[in-house]
């Protein structure tokens, strides 16, 4: 399953709605609790784990995917719109 899918699923949007930019401020379905479930199903789906400081500085889509990134998670996902900013 792919990045935005994910997190899409998880907030009960469509993930061709989802950006870099997108977050808690930006998208209504998106909570407190949605926020942690989100976390959690990223976690789990590219068996990594989060530490607390890291969440922390979790603000948007692009944070979460640079930290991915940053633990060598393979992200192949392209996404069809170009002006999109893609890790």
């Amino acid at each position: 399953m792919k990045f935005y899918e994910i997190v899409g699923n998880i907030l009960g949007v469509d993930a061709s709605s989802l950006n870099e930019g997108s977050n808690a401020s930006n998208v209504p379905q998106w909570d407190s609790l949605r926020h942690i479930e989100v976390i959690f199903a990223v976690e789990s789906a590219y068996q990594v784990r989060f530490t607390m400081p890291e969440i922390a500085g979790l603000r948007d889509l692009g944070d979460m995917r640079q930290l991915l990134l940053s633990k060598n998670v393979a992200l192949t996902e392209v996404n069809a719109n170009a002006d999109r900013k893609i890790a």
